[in-house]
């Protein structure tokens, strides 16, 4: 059994890139993905990102740094920092020497 995953995960990850268990196998995201999906529904305050784009020297740091693989810089110039994919691990908030990034605890979008 152990061998099975090992040799799927290793499939998984030359097949579709970085991440792949995590973007296709992992158990937690639909209660992830869902859990936003309600949050943003009903507009219950909650941990986010924030950006201020103003901030942005376009250094990539965010993105290059991003364990999900997530463009975040891009996300960061449109001033919505919101992903189905987006863990809120933080590396992108402690990445970011501009302070363009940052944690809040709000409600909406």
């Amino acid at each position: 059994m152990y061998l099975i995953v090992v040799i799927t995960t290793i499939i998984l990850s030359f097949a579709v890139g970085k991440r792949a268990l995590c973007h296709y196998i992992c158990w937690m995201s639909p209660f992830m993905i869902g859990g936003r999906k309600l949050r943003n529904i009903f507009k219950w305050s909650s941990l986010r990102l924030k950006v201020e784009k103003d901030k942005c020297k376009d250094c990539m740091t965010c993105t290059k740094n991003c364990p999900m693989s997530l463009d975040v810089n891009s996300m960061v110039k449109t001033g919505k920092i919101e992903n189905s994919e987006c863990i809120l691990c933080g590396t992108c908030v402690d990445k970011c020497k501009e302070g363009a990034i940052r944690y809040s605890f709000s409600e909406g979008i």
